[in-house]
């Protein structure tokens, strides 16, 4: 019987009308016992190939997850999802995660657990996505930095690590590392914080075993040194001066590596004169700590600062905004009410005048922001008076991250201010480095 046509026979249109609605009351049922209420039906769904607009979000995210797998990734993927969804996981409610359990699927040959036999400790996701991964690959304890080895940003080799260390591997033997360790650097890259991603970690352990203080590793990972670098020998060279001026201030740790990576790495703008070019140049390609004392570099670091605010604005660099959206909120009660915002800075004539008025380096970061590598916002308040500057905040554009907030003079944030950049950081999806 055809359920969609309309039967002159009174008869058969009886017939036609009870079945529809004996259809339609099995489909409720049905959807009531398996439809979205049902996390392992939609973990199904996830796998087939319907029609996209129909799917949950939860099938979306496992579709696109799934898609690069191959076949027996995909079971292993599925085998996986369905153990999380018969404990009723949190990890099925974001999509960061489901990537994270796909990355972990490619790792099913290596697999010692079978996961059905998982049982979280924690209602957190998060450390619910750890303890799954020590669960499938690890015989030995791995610090909890290593979590970020199933992200987004994460890479092949970060997993290597991983399961290197989880099968009982000294770190310094781990393959592809971005700089050497010496065994006491890798002890203390293995005692890094918590809320420390990687490299960072390696870089935490290089200050260490060199005699550094925890205080100088946090502000050392707060620099751009919290990635690997072009010359790591140099670098190390570094970090060795640092470790031998214990009595320098901290805060002055970025400007002075910023100082050095544009004096020693980056070309100078290039400029027409007389219809020649001129500039490109690096100012000081053989840049050496050797002899050089804190008061002598602070000196350059000060002496570079003038010139980057005395520098002509005319020729300015723009680059497109990077994506990440701006924040602005009233606060206050009426009467005393003040705006707060965060604005990109998107041209070189702007970021000049940001470190005129804050007193730092941040002019130097045109040719990064150009690249895209990295967002330069600022964070201002208006109580009625105009707009005041309050803070410089760096981002890592690839990561999400924000890497580094300053104040005037390169002073830390106030408490206020960083629960103005906390508030910003949940509603534009960035993280914020422990550091």
């Amino acid at each position: 019987m055809d359920l969609h046509r309309i039967y002159n026979n009174p008869g058969l249109e009886a017939r036609r009308v009870e079945l529809v609605k004996r259809l339609q009351a099995e489909e409720v049922l049905r959807a009531s016992h398996e439809g979205s209420s049902s996390t392992e039906r939609q973990v199904e769904l996830g796998f087939h190939s319907f029609d996209k607009q129909k799917k949950s979000r939860l099938a979306q995210w496992i579709a696109e997850c799934a898609q690069p797998l191959n076949a027996k990734e995909r079971s292993a993927f599925r085998t996986l999802l369905c153990a999380m969804a018969r404990q009723h996981s949190r990890l099925l409610n974001e999509r960061k995660h489901i990537g994270a359990m796909s990355r972990l699927a490619r790792c099913e040959s290596r697999w010692l657990r079978d996961p059905v036999e998982f049982s979280a400790r924690t209602y957190n996701a998060a450390r619910q996505l750890g303890e799954l991964a020590r669960h499938l690959l690890a015989r030995w304890p791995v610090p909890k930095f290593f979590d970020s080895a199933w992200g987004e940003r994460s890479t092949d080799a970060h997993r290597e690590w991983f399961i290197h260390v989880g099968a009982g591997g000294n770190l310094r033997t781990a393959e592809g590392l971005p700089f050497p360790l010496t065994k006491m650097m890798a002890h203390h890259a293995m005692l890094a914080p918590d809320d420390s991603s990687i490299v960072p970690a390696l870089r935490w352990g290089q200050v260490l075993a060199l005699g550094g203080s925890e205080r100088l590793a946090r502000a050392v990972i707060g620099t751009s040194l919290r990635d690997a670098q072009a010359d790591e020998p140099f670098w190390l060279s570094v970090i060795q001066f640092f470790v031998d001026n214990p009595m320098l201030d901290p805060q002055q740790v970025g400007p002075i590596v910023d100082w050095i990576h544009n004096q020693r790495f980056i070309g100078e703008p290039q400029r027409i004169v007389n219809g020649v070019a001129q500039g490109g140049e690096i100012p000081q390609p053989n840049l050496s700590m050797k002899g050089r004392t804190v008061e002598s570099v602070l000196r350059c670091v000060e002496r570079w600062h003038r010139e980057l605010n005395r520098s002509p604005i005319k020729g300015t660099l723009l680059w497109p905004p990077c994506g990440i959206p701006g924040y602005e909120r009233i606060e206050g009660t009426e009467g005393s009410e003040r705006i707060v915002r965060i604005d990109e800075i998107v041209t070189s004539a702007d970021l000049l005048q940001e470190g005129r008025i804050m007193r730092h380096c941040v002019a130097s970061y045109a040719r990064t922001c150009a690249r895209g590598a990295a967002a330069i916002f600022s964070l201002k308040i208006d109580h009625g008076a105009g707009l005041d500057r309050r803070l410089t905040i760096e981002v890592n554009v690839r990561s999400k991250c924000i890497v580094q907030a300053r104040g005037r003079c390169n002073a830390m944030p106030q408490p206020i201010d960083e629960r103005y950049l906390r508030n910003w950081a949940t509603v534009a999806g960035l993280s914020v480095a422990g550091h």
